[in-house]
């Protein structure tokens, strides 16, 4: 069947889950006679011709919110791949796509609503959705909106245009939980740029980039974009290769991509990039005009920066050397278009805004804004009702009120959906005991993680690829883009979608939300975007606009593009970070780092993701203590060793795992585990880093400095058998292969 013929059919039936028609997939080469639609057994709008059927979707939010398609046969998902008409990633997807199927079927899942037998014990008894729902109502009735709050995760477009009806009808609170770094990030670039969304950087046509420390090949704001994007960078043009610097304290997979790497002092790259500066000023590499922006954002001038941010000054407490900095800022502009990008541990640091805002803006010297080659400001949703409240978002600092608040009975009733405060904030921010004294504490979490064992009622969200929804992807492609989710399989256990919930709250507290259905709220919304007038799909009637848009998988349009102002006034003055704990006492620094997989834990409970190995150490399962060569040589320790890891806030005992390319007086340790919840994959695995982390704060930023704390390692005697691939296969001598032993040089 040709694409007009399937459209045309398709718009005078269905209106629900649309075939996705853009990769020509569906129907190759079957005679349109044997078409036939029908009412399936297994989905309510799915075609049964007796083959495999793929529909577009969409990522959730914390993902990228970009397109995928989906594999069903027999009602069932089978597999999930990115879609190929999406811009941005054009097919490609990452394993946290795949274990969406994972999460569909999962065991553990919440099969309805439940009521805890005694709050607090994390035990649960069934209930029906009326009386739950109910039950809801009159909680938030008796609370009224200024006692409530509502805590989320990062919604989904739509998800945010239904809070916000939601709030505007109730007067609830919202606040959202995400993870330090990604905070201290949009705090650097809206006050950098003056733009909510997240830029891009246009790696496909740079021949330079610098990073200081952002994983963005693996888990960072849009991995699969710019995994993309780095290949057409390294081998996408012929005759023209991409140079990498990467500028970090730890060896990580995206620094082992890099052509160098430059070890530093975690928390020093903020002074490393006004190092560089220093370099293209007095040397005279870029105008001098472009200096003004980037002095205002730092609340600097000529003298200071000249004076007090040499490279041989810079080099003391770096880590690099003066000759290594130059090599840095020359690299800049003698491989043109250039562009620089920080994120992840350079964010962690008790100075973590300034260096984002002094790394970053480097970018403002090179005259990259918005050039090809360089970095892409994203417009604003293109729809005001798809925009997430900055305000909403809170840092550590934030939430430690909230929770005073909480305990302090000002607010008496607490609503969570999908966020888990209790594991993803430091102890001492008391989450957990907040939510004890809380009146009343209700959940939408799929699974009973540690946050949701607190609850007294649990109204369970359906999984990604069971309800309705638009995403706009953050950050973009450089241009507007909204992905579209539909159902693709019927709803596995009787589960309703959080937004369905907020509408039938707000039904039965007599102030009806503006849609009866998130599927309504989201058909209506992607109508808007047809009066617009603009955009990739031209339609002649409202219904083939929808059809169009579910069968692509999309709306974008290329023409809008991001724009965004410089500063006039100081962002941040430049810090020199600071570590817990006596040096002497102490005498490593501990490095905590998100694993490529499960992120910061909120996807351990997946064991496809579990079982997939960090890729330095190809670990898997559980936690470890990363120490270099050296370290491992003066401890004497090896790989296996169970270690105790002390730090001035905790201790714990963890094998140990020696790599080679491992920078001497750091200790490394993965985030992702130390769950005692979120079901049977996650449990009672390895220990999660912020309970050793010591309560240090980003002045500027209010955000927890997760990377600021000095640990030191005692022997226990013990050994443990790591989960791993690698050396897990005694290495044996081929035949044809005869081994060539290398001697290193004598000092």
């Amino acid at each position: 069947m040709r694409r007009r013929d399937f459209l045309k059919v398709a718009a005078t039936s269905a209106t629900g889950a649309v075939l996705f028609a853009g990769c020509g997939r569906i129907g190759d080469g079957v005679p349109e006679t044997e078409f036939k639609i029908a009412q399936p057994v297994y989905t309510p709008n799915d075609w049964a011709f007796g083959r495999d059927a793929w529909f577009a979707t969409a990522a959730p939010p914390d993902q990228g919110g970009y397109g995928l398609i989906v594999r069903v046969f027999e009602g069932r998902a089978k597999k999930v791949d990115g879609n190929p008409d999406f811009p941005g990633v054009r097919g490609k997807s990452d394993a946290r796509a795949q274990a969406l199927v994972q999460e569909l079927y999962h065991p553990d899942r919440l099969a309805g609503p439940q009521r805890a037998t005694t709050r607090g014990s994390g035990q649960f008894q069934p209930i029906g959705w009326d009386s739950a729902l109910q039950q809801v109502a009159q909680i938030l009735r008796d609370a009224g909106g200024q006692r409530a709050v509502l805590i989320t995760t990062r919604p989904s477009s739509l998800q945010a245009a239904i809070i916000a009806a939601f709030q505007r009808v109730t007067g609830i609170r919202h606040a959202i939980l995400e993870p330090d770094e990604l905070v201290v990030l949009r705090s650097a670039v809206r006050r950098l740029f003056g733009v909510s969304t997240l830029p891009i950087p246009d790696l496909a046509n740079a021949s330079f980039l610098l990073n200081f420390g952002a994983e963005f090949l693996h888990g960072w704001i849009a991995p699969v974009q710019l995994a993309r994007a780095y290949g057409e960078f390294r081998q996408g043009r012929p005759g023209q290769r991409g140079l990498y610097y990467h500028v970090g304290p730890r060896l990580s997979a995206t620094a082992a991509n890099a052509d160098r790497w430059f070890p530093i002092v975690p928390g020093t790259e903020g002074l490393i990039a006004l190092a560089i500066a220093n370099v293209l000023l007095t040397e005279g590499a870029v105008p001098r005009d472009r200096f003004a922006p980037y002095f205002a954002a730092l609340g600097l001038d000529e003298a200071r920066l000249t004076n007090d941010y040499s490279p041989e000054r810079v080099a003391t407490t770096s880590g690099l050397t003066a000759e290594q900095i130059r090599e840095l800022a020359h690299a800049l502009v003698e491989h043109e278009p250039a562009v620089v990008i920080a994120g992840t541990n350079a964010a962690a640091s008790t100075n973590g805004l300034f260096n984002l805002v002094a790394t970053l803006g480097l970018n403002l010297l090179l005259d990259s804004l918005n050039q090809p080659g360089g970095l892409l400001l994203n417009p604003e949703p293109p729809l005001p009702e798809l925009r997430i409240a900055d305000d909403a978002i809170l840092t550590q600092r934030q939430w430690a009120e909230l929770f005073q608040q909480i305990q302090s009975g000002a607010i008496s009733t607490v609503l969570v959906y999908r966020a888990n405060p209790v594991y993803a904030l430091p102890p001492a921010t008391g989450a957990a005991e907040a939510l004890r004294a809380a009146q009343h504490v209700v959940s939408f979490s799929p699974f009973v993680d540690e946050t949701t064992q607190l609850a007294d009622i649990v109204l369970p969200d359906q999984a990604w690829l069971e309800q309705w929804g638009l995403e706009v992807p953050d950050p973009g492609p450089g241009f507007a883009a909204v992905a579209v989710r539909q159902p693709v399989v019927q709803p596995f256990v009787d589960a309703h979608a959080f937004g369905d919930v907020l509408i039938q709250l707000a039904t039965q507290l007599g102030q009806p939300l503006p849609w009866a259905s998130q599927e309504e709220a989201t058909k209506t919304l992607a109508l808007q975007l047809r009066r617009l007038g603009r955009g990739n799909i031209q339609a002649a009637d409202d219904k083939q606009f929808l059809v169009t848009l579910q069968a692509q998988g999309g709306w974008w349009d290329e023409q809008s593009r991001g724009s965004g102002t410089v500063p006039s006034s100081p962002v941040v003055q430049p810090r020199e970070p600071s570590f817990a704990g006596d040096s002497a006492q102490f005498p490593y620094l501990l490095v905590p780092y998100p694993l490529p997989a499960i992120g910061y834990g909120e996807l351990a409970h997946l064991p496809w993701l579990q079982a997939l190995p960090e890729p330095v150490s190809t670990n898997v399962w559980q936690s470890w203590v990363e120490v270099a060569q050296r370290t491992a040589d003066e401890l004497g320790l090896s790989t296996g060793d169970v270690v105790r890891l002390i730090t001035p806030q905790a201790t714990v005992e963890l094998p140990v795992y020696v790599n080679p390319a491992g920078q001497p007086g750091l200790v490394a340790i993965p985030f992702g585990q130390g769950h005692t919840a979120l079901g049977r994959y996650a449990e009672g695995r390895g220990v999660n880093p912020l309970t050793l982390a010591a309560p240090e704060n980003d002045g500027d930023a209010g955000t927890l400095a997760w990377c600021a704390t000095r640990c030191r390692i005692e022997k226990t005697g013990r050994r443990a058998r790591l989960a791993r691939f690698e050396g897990m296969v005694p290495a044996f001598q081929l035949e044809e292969f005869p081994i060539v032993r290398v001697m290193a040089p004598s000092a």
